[in-house]
């Protein structure tokens, strides 16, 4: 169990910026916090030694620990609601497609308190029920037949106040022979006056004691409605499926409008607009989809369902515990507030941000690949997936992390996991604590030795650079998406992390108008600029993936929903969508395989003049027979030349890993033919290769093909070939004179 978990507002600044501690402390009574620049993480014994550098800045505190909650499951809300059925009768109605059915209560649309309210929902038994509460009195009833999961409904709730009777139908749109799902049921229902008076409206949650949203509903959920009024639930299904004349609804709710952002729109009267909370999925096949358009903004009434989910999380929504001013003289790198307590050694937390240089800027500049820190944050893909230890050709080992995510699933999820429903994670976010975008911590598949990942593999460029003089300054990710390319401006070389995979297209662009303008760029790691992401204009910290067709994938976005909400581009690979990575870098995905590392072996264009400099006081022809990620320079994931796919054709192979072992396996996208003779013994484009190319402006870039690249580096202190081949190509391509 960890004691401290925590996060920022941001994740990139500037000095002289402020930045939010968000902190939940158990078990203690006090913890206290220091500013830390991170220079290398990798607590192996037998790499180059762990690094940090403490700032003299006073961060305030002891501060006072105490637990803050995490409330993950995705919700619409209207606040302050109008009279809408001035009747005293109403009718409410939606469209449901349920996901997991008979698993508890699942609320489709609730108005005002458990106290005083109106339920529309699944109960225990799939049945499609509602419930009406006031004064002290409940009046419940279920349609008697189950839903089917992933099927559609159109569900009817209807109160008749003069009557008094309660009615709730559920109507299958699809019925099939001796398939009894759809029904209608009745109960007499006396007392209960003006219960959808100006109370708030929750869609695919209720309202629970403590004033916090449950009976999360996992599913869709299109166009809930409320009509003044009883009305037939036969003409209410009729209407809602668009094959009978309209009535006028008070309140008539279009999910379909506004879809790249959070907010809901009412087409009724009253106007009750809201919003979702927790992120659910948007811009997904609707009851009315039919293959006709695959674009949600082509036909927007197909996509105007909503899928809902109990372990949706966006927003963490903790309180702020202390606010960090960065000092004005702080230089651009890699930091981190510390949280630790003297009392107890285990209680360390890490909430690491980028500062950025705001005036004087050194040539080379480190870009943070955050993005795919945030694809991968909170994974759980050592112990949920299986496979993952066949994958790694060993035991794996769990650290104290990883056993905290399993006892914390209201951490949230990466985009990597399915949700309780089986649907795919389309939407990760920083707004939470991560627990592996942390220096000390270890990875599941980074091959044997320091088996690390992600931000912590990274940090043995950060090493490098420390080690070998070279002075640099940190952008991120985000920031490249954000400034359209402009974060780039004045800097000569440009450094990638050791796995870049999760790229946005205003990301790509900034790399190659970097490059356009005469830049250079060493690519120092593998699988990079693989699937394209987006980041959101108005929700911030937070990326969307939607892996359509083909790549490497545990789940699919699900036929249809290939858009992403955010942007309104096609999700997948770069590659499919017309921009694969050897165009601007020269190498892309081959393959990937997590036991054993391999060494690069020199070929015949490393003899090159044009490669003269990269090669500088480098003997031998083997490359890289060491290191800490699997033992090698080229691994993990490993990426290859492609001259059909767009490797430039002046471009030098200058060496390529060989013989990797079974456990490599091509990606799918070239396996078009799975036969046994695809794996890293047999198949020869199953290989890392090291390139260089310059480009038409003056620059160049430089690209190793491999993940485990920057672990090599790291070996023997930084004290060896690949260290010295990276050193070279960042000093050359620092150099002002560029290439001709």
């Amino acid at each position: 169990m960890l004691k401290i978990t925590a996060y920022a507002d941001r994740i990139s600044c500037f000095p002289g910026d402020t930045i939010d501690i968000k902190v939940s402390a158990l078990g203690l009574q006090t913890y206290r916090a220091e500013l830390r620049r991170i220079i290398q993480g990798d607590i192996n014994p037998d790499g180059p030694g762990y690094r940090d550098e403490l700032i003299a800045a006073d961060l305030g505190g002891p501060f006072p620990a105490r637990e803050q909650k995490i409330r993950p499951g995705s919700y619409g809300r209207v606040d302050g609601a109008a009279e809408l059925c001035p009747s005293g009768s109403f009718t409410i109605a939606a469209l449901i497609w349920p996901t997991l059915p008979g698993r508890g209560r699942q609320a489709i649309l609730s108005v005002g308190t458990p106290e005083n309210g109106c339920r529309l929902f699944l109960d225990d038994n799939a049945m499609a029920s509602t419930e009406l509460t006031s004064d002290g009195h409940t009046s419940a009833v279920a349609s008697g037949a189950a839903c089917r999961e992933r099927s559609w409904y159109v569900v009817v709730a209807t109160y008749d106040a003069t009557a008094e009777r309660l009615t709730i139908s559920q109507i299958a749109v699809q019925r099939f022979p001796k398939i009894a799902d759809s029904a209608s049921n009745s109960v007499s229902a006396r007392g209960h006056h003006n219960v959808l008076s100006r109370s708030p409206i929750l869609f695919g949650a209720s309202m629970a004691a403590g004033g916090f949203p449950g009976w999360f509903f996992n599913g869709k959920i299109e166009n809930p409605r409320v009509y003044d009024g009883a009305h037939p639930a036969e003409q209410i299904a009729l209407i809602m499926l668009g094959c009978a004349s309209p009535l006028t609804p008070a309140a008539d709710w279009d999910f379909a409008e506004d879809m790249h952002g959070d907010r809901l729109s009412d087409r009724g009267p009253h106007r009750l607009h809201g919003r979702f909370f927790n992120l659910p999925q948007r811009a997904v096949t609707g009851c009315g989809w039919s293959g006709g358009s695959y674009r949600w903004t082509e036909d927007p009434a197909s996509y105007a369902a909503v899928h809902f989910h109990d372990d949706d999380l966006y927003d963490a929504a903790w309180q702020t515990d202390f606010t960090v001013t960065v000092p004005a003289d702080l230089k651009s790198g890699v930091y981190a507030v510390r949280l630790f307590s003297d009392d107890d050694a285990d209680a360390e937390y890490f909430v690491v941000f980028a500062v950025r240089a705001r005036h004087r800027k050194n040539s080379v500049v480190f870009v943070l690949p955050t993005a795919s820190y945030m694809a991968y944050a909170n994974h759980r893909l050592g112990i949920d997936v299986s496979e993952t230890e066949i994958g790694a050709g060993q035991l794996l080992q769990l650290d104290r992390h990883h056993l905290h995510l399993q006892e914390h699933p209201e951490l949230g999820l990466s985009l990597y996991e399915v949700h309780n429903d089986g649907s795919g994670v389309f939407y990760s976010s920083r707004l939470r604590p991560i627990l592996d975008f942390q220096p000390k911590v270890q990875g599941f598949i980074g091959g044997t030795g320091s088996n690390i990942w992600q931000f912590n593999a990274d940090t043995h460029i950060l090493g490098f650079l420390e080690d070998r003089g070279i002075a640099y300054d940190v952008l991120t990710d985000e920031d490249l998406d954000r400034e359209d390319g402009d974060a780039l401006d004045g800097y000569r070389v440009v450094l990638t992390g050791s796995h870049p995979e999760y790229t946005s297209t205003r990301m790509l662009d900034a790399y190659q108008s970097f490059l356009d303008r005469g830049g250079c760029v060493a690519y120092l790691g593998g699988n990079g600029f693989y699937w394209r992401i987006a980041y959101s204009e108005t929700l911030p910290g937070v990326i969307e993936c939607r892996r359509a067709e083909s790549g490497i994938r545990g789940w699919e976005p699900g036929t249809g929903n290939y858009w992403h909400q955010f942007t309104d581009e096609l999700g997948g690979l770069w590659r499919r969508i017309g921009r694969p990575p050897q165009q601007i870098f020269g190498v892309g995905m081959t393959a990937q395989g997590f036991d054993l590392s391999s060494p690069y072996i020199r070929n015949e264009a490393s003899s090159d003049p044009r490669a003269a400099f990269i090669f500088a006081g480098v003997e031998g022809e083997v490359l890289g027979d060491f290191g800490l990620n699997g033992g090698g320079a080229a691994g993990n994931e490993i990426d290859r030349a492609d001259f059909a796919l767009g490797t430039p054709p002046h471009a030098l192979v200058l060496a390529s890993s060989k013989m990797h072992t079974d456990i490599y396996l091509m990606t799918p996208e070239d396996l078009l033919d799975p036969t046994p003779t695809w794996s890293g013994t047999q198949c020869d484009l199953i290989r890392a290769d090291m390139v260089f190319f310059e480009t038409q402006s003056g620059g160049a870039v430089f690209s190793t093909g491999s993940i485990a690249w920057a672990g090599a580096m790291a070996w023997n202190a930084y004290d060896n070939q690949i260290a010295d081949i990276t050193e070279n190509v960042v000093r050359r391509f620092a150099d002002e004179k560029g290439f001709g």
